[in-house]
């Protein structure tokens, strides 16, 4: 215990005292100037994001609605890109032009606002990235199908028509007629076919798009703005898919023509058109003139009040936060949960704290590596493990515990999964010896071999870090070794992708139950995919794909139910806590922010500089 007292004395801080936040799953997107002030406590970035679902909607047309990516966070091997800008600063240009909004106020147009992102990535191009960073600029750059304001509310995004098949194989999609791309070329249905015919292909090497077109099938155009997608089984979480920009519509000419160095050269139909990339450093946008299809619930369809955007990497949470206090950028992402109250006591910053539906921060165990290809050591895993001291070390006490896949602001959550697992290393340590592992002084030997687990994660993510030492020191009581691989970005996702790990971390936001299951669990994102557990199980893949195939919204939840005992039962992960999206910004200077209602995407179209 002395090495988890070291750690208790060196992570934990004072806890906050007032706390508003936005609940996912309940609330839609909150504007500040709707919402008033929104302080709270927050998490930090992770893993990747996971395909966001909403729950299936049973109309058989209808209007749009706001994306809703998912995301948990990382880097990627970015490469160089075209043109480089001078690296602009937090200030605004006075006096500045001023506009009527659509509620009566005035707005000043023009400036740049300079947001901070937490992890470098490895691509722009939405249909190929696994990091949520990317998403949340790609909704500067694309446009959805369908934008979703609140769970489950669909209204016009680029279509603005639909309807879905009453048995939710096949979707049809009318599209508005005078979108064009930053290119000057016209939005046609044969993009979306191009699009989605290429994110299926195995050279594109899509993982979360690939996870969110589910069992798709084809794509067919009969007019310039018409699509029919169908599909081989139902898939009732399509319209949540197409509300997020993993499956945006990119323009098939330009993607040819530049292969998969589109990815440092995007090209969309958003209010913010590419302008440079700095490998690792930074991002600019300028804003999209011709731009006159923004989303509704913004009360703002034309082109944007800012002049641009730079989102501008800086991986360390203390540097992001000292450039926000010192007025070098406007608005940051993942405050560290020890810098909270720091923040909360700065008069002259916010916090905006929004709780994530889909799944927690939790462990994969690699089920095809021994031991943890063994469930008894799997469960072991389980209840070896103190969430509540965990919770207070690596996030200050600042989180709730987690009993399932789904958090319990997730769509058919089950509170009974809270009974399953407790700290238990008694018991732990009867199923380590039931599976022939026994003590021999401090460690457990089987047939004179220690046993011993690698850990996988990001080095570079001080919550990674922190949350390995206490799970290496937590699990030595019950005798397993924890072996550290802590690596830089690149050489983290080579080895996971490529199964060399026994455990390694996640968290993934989601919008419906299918954008965990599907992601986590299903046969076809093992073996390299999103499912790192390498977990295959064809009862498990049948309950995933009859419950993203029914319409019957009490029926999916019985099966989400029981996939959540499923999942649990054969201990195939272990989730440790319930996270949110920690936004902090200058709030005499950024005026309507807005963060949807998913918690992971912050949408600038209708935010503007006060000078």
């Amino acid at each position: 215990m002395a090495q988890l007292d070291d750690l208790m004395a060196t992570r934990l801080g004072r806890r906050v005292s007032r706390r508003t936040v936005l609940r996912g799953g309940a609330l839609a997107g909150a504007s500040i100037a709707a919402f008033g002030l929104l302080a709270a406590c927050g998490g930090d970035d992770d893993d990747e994001p996971t395909a966001t679902t909403a729950p299936a909607a049973t109309a058989t047309t209808g209007g749009g609605a706001e994306a809703t990516a998912t995301t948990g966070g990382s880097g990627g091997e970015a490469t160089a890109t075209s043109g480089s800008s001078p690296e602009p600063t937090a200030t605004t240009a006075a006096p500045a032009p001023t506009a009527t909004t659509a509620a009566g106020g005035d707005v000043e147009m023009g400036g740049e606002l300079i947001y901070a992102l937490g992890n470098r990535f490895d691509t722009l191009d939405p249909t190929i990235t696994t990091f949520s960073d990317v998403i949340r600029i790609a909704h500067h750059i694309f446009d959805p199908l369908v934008w979703q304001p609140t769970p489950g509310e669909f209204i016009p995004g680029l279509a603005t028509v639909w309807e879905v098949a009453e048995t939710a194989d096949q979707y049809t999609f009318t599209l508005r007629d005078d979108v064009t791309f930053h290119d000057g070329s016209p939005l046609t249905a044969d993009a979306i076919k191009f699009t989605y015919d290429r994110i299926i292909d195995p050279d594109t090497k899509s993982q979360v798009a690939f996870s969110a077109l589910g069992p798709y099938s084809g794509t067919e155009v009969p007019d310039p703005q018409t699509a029919i997608v169908s599909f081989s089984r139902p898939y009732a979480p399509f319209l949540n898919s197409v509300s997020s920009t993993i499956l945006a519509p990119l323009p098939p000419a330009v993607v040819e023509e530049l292969g998969f160095d589109f990815g440092i050269q995007p090209v969309g139909t958003g209010p913010f058109m590419f302008d440079s990339y700095q490998t690792d450093t930074q991002v600019r946008l300028v804003k999209n003139p011709n731009y006159t299809w923004g989303p509704g619930f913004l009360n703002h369809q034309g082109p944007a009040y800012l002049d641009a955007i730079t989102w501008r990497i800086i991986p360390e949470g203390a540097t992001r936060l000292a450039a926000l206090q010192s007025g070098e950028i406007h608005m940051m992402q993942n405050v560290p949960t020890q810098d909270v109250a720091t923040v909360e006591n700065d008069s002259k910053l916010e916090i905006i704290n929004a709780v994530l539906p889909g799944s927690g921060w939790s462990m994969m165990n690699n089920v095809t590596r021994a031991p943890n290809d063994d469930l008894n050591v799997r469960k072991a895993l389980q209840y070896g493990v103190d969430k509540e001291g965990l919770i207070q070390v690596v996030w200050q006490g600042l989180y709730k515990v987690s009993t399932s896949p789904l958090t319990s602001v997730t769509f058919a959550f089950d509170p009974s999964t809270a009974d399953i697992y407790t700290y238990d290393p008694e018991m732990a340590g009867q199923l380590l010896d039931e599976a022939g592992w026994t003590l021999n002084g401090n460690v457990r030997e089987k047939d004179g071999q220690p046993l011993v687990m690698g850990l996988y994660y990001r080095s570079d993510n001080p919550d990674f870090v922190a949350l390995a030492t206490y799970l290496q020191a937590q699990y030595a009581e019950i005798g397993i070794q924890i072996e550290l691989n802590g690596l830089a970005q690149a050489g983290y996702f080579d080895a996971v992708r490529a199964g060399e790990h026994n455990l390694q971390f996640w968290w993934g936001p989601a919008t419906d139950p299918d954008g965990v299951f599907r992601v986590f669990f299903h046969s076809s994102n093992a073996d390299g995919g999103t499912n790192r557990n390498r977990y295959k199980s064809a009862e498990m893949d049948a309950l995933i794909d009859e419950a993203a195939g029914t319409t019957d919204v009490e029926r999916r939840r019985e099966l989400y139910v029981e996939l959540q005992h499923k999942a649990l039962e054969e201990a195939i992960m272990v989730f440790f806590s319930e996270p949110s999206e920690m936004y902090a910004y200058q709030k005499d200077t950024v005026m309507d922010p807005y963060v949807t209602w998913a918690a992971t995407v912050p949408l600038f179209h209708n935010t503007w500089l006060k000078s």
